[in-house]
């Protein structure tokens, strides 16, 4: 069965508006808030170092601290971003959007966090390898790759195991998922970009900034619903045509 893209983007519209998905976007949007003078702060610090003192003067909402810490918070930042969309993931798969699933926040949290990190990293390397390799081969593994992390998240897969379940998972999907991304990005890259003018004619520079950040968590958030109702939506076929179900289906232990 292939994908239905309308259900797909339905399912994550509704998610996002649920309840839950309300919760999480606060989360999503305070996450953000904080990760942009962080992430300004590293710009400045090393424009200083080497000696673009003038360009890093105009960069708005720069804290008062060495890169060190601000690298050091960025990192912490992102440890925070991996465990919500943890969370995230779990939250939209169970399809309830008034409350959220036994043991989302705290489930196999450390060994999840890690797998999501080395596996979002291995991702990463085999997608830009591929984009090197003539570009296809990289739009290839980004979709094939892509349910990484729900396998991480709802079936505690390690990394290696959700790799390889995400290929065989999406193959003979890939030309239909390729065009939800599209549909999801294209509506983003919009919606960027009309933000990001008026907000460039209308605000000074740090709600200009601020203003983006806000409309990024929405749109991050999406994306993720997208992916997981996608990701539920295959599963549940696949099961129907044999394939083995979390229930039956020893998960492999957490790398």
């Amino acid at each position: 069965m292939s994908l239905q893209i309308g259900p797909a983007l339905r399912s994550g519209g509704e998610s996002l508006l649920s309840r839950t998905g309300a919760v999480l976007l606060a989360a999503y949007i305070a996450l953000m808030a904080a990760l942009l003078p962080l992430s300004n702060t590293m710009i400045v610090r090393i424009y200083e170092r080497v000696g673009l003192a003038e360009a890093a003067g105009v960069i708005p909402l720069v804290l008062d601290v060495p890169l060190s810490v601000a690298v050091g918070g960025y990192l912490l930042g992102t440890l925070v971003g991996a465990y919500l969309s943890l969370v995230a993931v779990r939250t939209f798969v169970s399809g309830d959007g008034r409350q959220f699933p036994s043991g989302a926040f705290t489930r196999n949290v450390p060994l999840a966090i890690a797998n999501l990190v080395a596996g979002g990293l291995v991702y990463g390397l085999l997608v830009a390898l591929g984009t090197a390799a003539f570009v296809i081969p990289g739009i290839v593994a980004y979709i094939a790759f892509l349910f990484m992390l729900p396998y991480v998240a709802v079936e505690d897969r390690n990394f290696v195991d959700a790799l390889r379940s995400s290929y065989r998972l999406s193959s003979g999907n890939w030309l239909v998922l390729g065009v939800l991304l599209l549909v999801v990005f294209g509506f983003a890259g919009v919606v960027g970009a009309v933000v990001g003018l008026v907000s460039g004619l209308l605000l000074p520079p740090a709600l200009g900034q601020l203003s983006l950040a806000f409309v990024q968590s929405p749109v991050s958030l999406f994306s993720l619903a997208v992916v997981a109702a996608a990701f539920e939506q295959l599963r549940e076929a696949d099961d129907d045509h044999g394939g083995a179900t979390p229930a039956t289906e020893t998960p492999s232990t957490p790398a």
